[in-house]
């Protein structure tokens, strides 16, 4: 009964195993007799690249994920075929998909070894691996793989799946298939590649981190010579000639791949003619598009940038950085690179009552320039004398300082930005984000750092109290010392970088020579509350981010290069509404427009335009403002580094303004021709760090504007505000009229006479706003220049001691 039993629950086991392994047997043939894997292979196809082009139509950036040629089998070279063979399979040509033997041999020298140091996969099971690799990896499909295996055997010859697999192998850095590989390892076509060079990438596929020449070079030579050997074992090359090949290609090669960056991938390759911009517009893309359709789906982005404009910016810039560096960490290092900002209130306030200069101080203890010149001097010796220290401590020691002192000396160089906008399209025709874009430097400065503006802010003041009739192009203001009351309760007295006063200066020439206290004086007769409406409309920034201060005039509001730049082609653009915008439209591989930037802009203005809100401020104050700025241009501050051959050497027309804040932390030029504006910006990303004692935006930022400009149009013929001799209108608000040159006051009869441009009176709520006159000048020249500000008040405006306080 116990035998009738057994017999009975075994034969029920067995055909219970039978039947579930009967249904998994069946899955698994069901699984691959759909074809998924194999119409995958059959269809595939390598993604296409999404092309940018500029306003030209210049291709100048690709976009993709891994760029693929597809390969066919006769443009593989029979030597980088056995050189992977060699290592990967070399019984390809015999087996069935499985090499058994291969397999026993396999696990015969692993149990010897006590770990695995050769694997039995033969090249097939590694290709239904790759096609397999988004499946979980489970029992069921390890069978599957096998099963795989054999069926890509059945359908295709030998030549047909080594195609196939070239094409798809992933062999580090990004590159999917051979050609990638060849172009990111050695710039070169497969078709050329040496035998040295098809050896060092058949050792890729197993390990690609492990023996990639860029992140392992020492381990990556290793492994080289061991494929030399095994393809003149198997007779592919002969031996005695195994150890001259090695030896030649790493002679060559060795100093490429150890000043390779470790991160140097398929990007890194890419054709890519303006970094930051396209990063810019790649984020764009792929919010609006998608990443699928972005990287995969061979789009073509017509975009505003111009690519020859755009170089010539970047290598403007960079020479000027370079340049600046070199002041900074000059022989005068200590003295000049660095300055605490935090003390210079305190000097000035000291200097202001006791007959004594203001020293500069370094923001540098001795201790961290010690460690400047210590890497800078001493850090290649330090490196040899560790090849003989026996002990291995004091060895990563040095390494240590030398890591953590190259993350100390990189935050200390000069950066820069240039935003261009053409102001009557709104296309970004430029933007230059730094430096250099590079895995650690992609912080995109032209567009989103904050920094304070300095005078280059100051025309939004003279423009805002222009607008409100508080003052008019020619408008006499004192510069004299003056002490006011912050909304804190705190004295301010403001300065002007010279250190001494003009007296009475009219006001298109306080622009000019960029006076402090006149721009003071202007915010205060306008109002803070006017001055900040004024600019948040033109920069589209928010109201919050101005303070409210009296140091609003001289630009301590933090605003980016792209604001500034926003704010200034409004001006020069009639101040009409201009909508920067850097993509114009997409197509998709069918030529259907799938995003059309271009025209959203354009029909948005259209209907600003019929209702009204286009003119962001009234164009008579634009005029005014324009007027002032190309005269600060033609006959101000920066006019010399503009113009003079050995520096801008640009002798077009133009407007614009310097911008250079406290301590000397940022420069700014602003400035536009009849065509595009363009903003200018220099400092480091620690914004308290000095760019040096007495660099200004005159000597910095202005030729840089100059250089650039002068070499868009090729050094002539420059286009015109006013071209074939016509003026442009003046527009019906704007009231032409004279003051005295010397001070600004109502003409008399001994003084020479300059323009001044005001806006006619308006009567809002029955009061009536009209720039107020001022008195009649003597024509006496230095009368105004002795007076405070306090008797010229009380004396010549004859203002009461009531109305004083």
């Amino acid at each position: 009964m116990n035998k009738e039993k057994t017999l009975r629950i075994t034969i029920t086991t067995f055909f219970s195993i039978a039947l579930l392994g009967g249904f998994f047997f069946g899955y698994i043939l069901s699984e691959v007799n759909k074809g998924k894997e194999l119409q995958k292979l059959a269809s595939y196809q390598p993604t296409t690249p999404t092309k940018l082009y500029d306003s030209n139509g210049v291709l100048f950036a690709e976009l993709y994920r891994h760029k693929q040629e597809l390969l066919k089998y006769s443009d593989i070279p029979p030597h980088v075929i056995h050189a992977f063979l060699s290592v990967e399979d070399d019984n390809f040509f015999n087996h069935f998909g499985i090499d058994f033997l291969a397999i026993v041999r396999a696990a015969i020298k692993n149990v010897f070894a006590g770990r695995i140091v050769q694997g039995g996969s033969t090249l097939t099971q590694q290709l239904a691996k790759t096609i397999l690799q988004q499946r979980k990896k489970t029992f069921g499909r390890k069978f599957l793989e096998a099963l795989l295996t054999l069926q890509i055997e059945q359908e295709y010859t030998k030549e047909e799946i080594l195609e196939i697999y070239f094409n798809l192998i992933y062999l580090g850095h990004g590159t999917t298939g051979l050609s990638s590989a060849a172009n990111v390892y050695f710039q070169k076509d497969v078709r050329d590649l040496s035998i040295a060079e098809a050896a060092m990438l058949a050792r890729l596929p197993k390990a690609p981190v492990t023996y990639s020449p860029f992140k392992n070079p020492k381990e990556a030579k290793q492994a080289h010579m061991v494929v030399l050997g095994l393809m003149a074992k198997n007779g592919f090359i002969p031996k005695d000639q195994v150890q001259k090949i090695h030896d030649d290609f790493w002679d060559r090669y060795w100093p490429v791949v150890i000043t390779q960056s470790p991160s140097r991938s398929t990007w890194g390759a890419k054709l890519n003619r303006a970094p930051y911009f396209t990063e810019w517009v790649r984020q764009i893309l792929e919010k609006e598009l998608g990443e699928e359709a972005l990287y995969t789906g061979g789009l073509r982005v017509y975009t505003t940038i111009d690519v020859r404009k755009q170089e010539i910016a970047e290598e403007e810039l960079r020479k000027g950085l370079i340049e600046q560096d070199k002041y900074a960490f000059g022989a005068n290092f200590r003295y000049v690179g660095r300055a605490d900002r935090g003390l210079v209130s305190l000097y000035n306030l000291f200097g202001s009552i006791f007959p004594v200069g203001v020293p500069y101080v370094t923001s540098l203890d001795d201790r961290q320039v010690f460690r400047l010149h210590l890497e800078k001097e001493m850090a290649p010796a330090l490196e040899l004398l560790t090849d003989f220290i026996p002990s291995e401590n004091e060895s990563s020691a040095v390494k240590e300082f030398q890591r953590s002192s190259l993350v100390f000396s990189s935050n200390l160089h000069v950066e820069g930005a240039i935003v261009t906008i053409d102001h009557q399209t709104g296309y970004i025709q430029t933007m230059v984000g730094g430096s250099r874009f590079s895995p650690k430097n992609q912080f995109n400065r032209a567009m989103q750092a904050r920094r304070q503006t300095g005078s280059a802010f100051k025309p939004f003041v003279y423009a805002a109290a222009i607008q409100n009739r508080a003052v008019g192009s020619g408008t006499g203001i004192m510069d004299a010392p003056l002490t006011t009351i912050t909304e804190e309760g705190e004295g301010y007295s403001p300065q002007d970088i010279s250190g001494d006063f003009r007296g009475m200066v009219p006001l298109s020439r306080a622009l000019s020579l960029s006076l402090n206290i006149v721009s003071v004086q202007v915010l205060m007769r306008t109002g803070t509350d006017a001055v900040i409406d004024f600019a948040s409309k033109v920069t589209k920034a928010n109201k919050a981010r101005f303070p409210t201060g009296p140091a609003l005039a001289l630009g301590v509001a933090e605003l980016t290069p792209y604001e500034m730049a926003l704010g200034y082609s409004i001006l020069a653009n009639k101040g009409k509404d201009v909508i920067p915008f850097s993509v114009r439209y997409v197509l998709n591989q069918s030529g259907t427009v799938v995003y059309n930037k271009e025209k959203e802009v354009q029909e948005t203005l259209a209907e600003e335009a019929k209702n009204g809100s286009i003119q962001i401020i009234p164009e008579a104050t634009a005029y005014i403002i324009k007027q002032m700025l190309i005269g600060v241009a033609m006959g101000g501050t920066p006019t010399q580094a503009l113009r003079a051959a050995d520096k801008g050497n640009y002798k077009g027309e133009s407007g614009g303004k310097t911008g250079s804040t406290s301590s000397y932390t940022n420069v700014w030029y602003a400035g536009f021709d009849p065509k595009y504006t363009s903003i200018v910006w220099m400092g480091f990303d620690k914004s308290s760090l000095s760019l040096g004692k007495g660099v200004t935006a005159a000597g910095v930022a202005a030729p840089i504007w100059g250089k650039i400009y002068s070499r868009w149009y090729n050094e002539g013929p420059y286009p015109l505000f006013y071209p074939n001799g016509r003026a442009e209108e003046i527009p019906a608000d704007v009231v032409k009229g004279a003051t005295c040159a010397f001070n600004g006051l109502s003409p008399g009869p001994n003084c020479p006479l300059t323009g001044n441009l005001f806006l006619k009176p308006i009567t809002i709520a029955g009061r009536t706003l009209a720039v107020p006159g001022g008195r009649q000048c003597d024509g006496d020249r230095d009368h105004y220049r002795s007076m405070d500000l306090t008797d010229f008040l009380q004396r010549e405006l004859e203002i009461s001691d009531e109305e004083l306080k």
